[in-house]
């Protein structure tokens, strides 16, 4: 019963597409909409390409820059490791002036 209704549907829609391109006009108005239409396609795919070209620039600038970053990081000196050197140029310093005592 299913695949009669659906047929019955078919043939309504089929009916109601014949009365609507009757005249010569309302064919030519179906072939302008659907030249629009293949317009409109083509400048969205061309539109897509190019949002496709700019976001793949963008990622790879995103890229670079995360690497500069990582770079600049490992050229960095660490709190601990300054805080270390200050404390062994303290001890250094103290120790020069413990000799320097010393020679006095």
């Amino acid at each position: 019963m299913a695949r009669k209704v659906d047929v019955e549907k078919l043939i309504s829609y089929s009916d109601d597409l014949v009365q609507f391109l009757k005249t010569e006009k309302d064919i030519n108005f179906l072939k302008h909409c659907v030249e629009q239409s293949d317009g409109l396609r083509s400048r969205c795919l061309s539109d897509y390409a190019g949002v496709q070209t700019s976001l793949q620039g963008y990622y790879k600038k995103i890229d670079m820059c995360k690497q500069k970053t990582e770079d600049a990081k490992a050229e960095v000196v660490s709190d601990a490791e300054i805080h270390l050197l200050h404390k062994e140029l303290d001890e250094e310093m103290q120790r020069e002036a413990l000799l320097q005592e010393d020679l006095r």
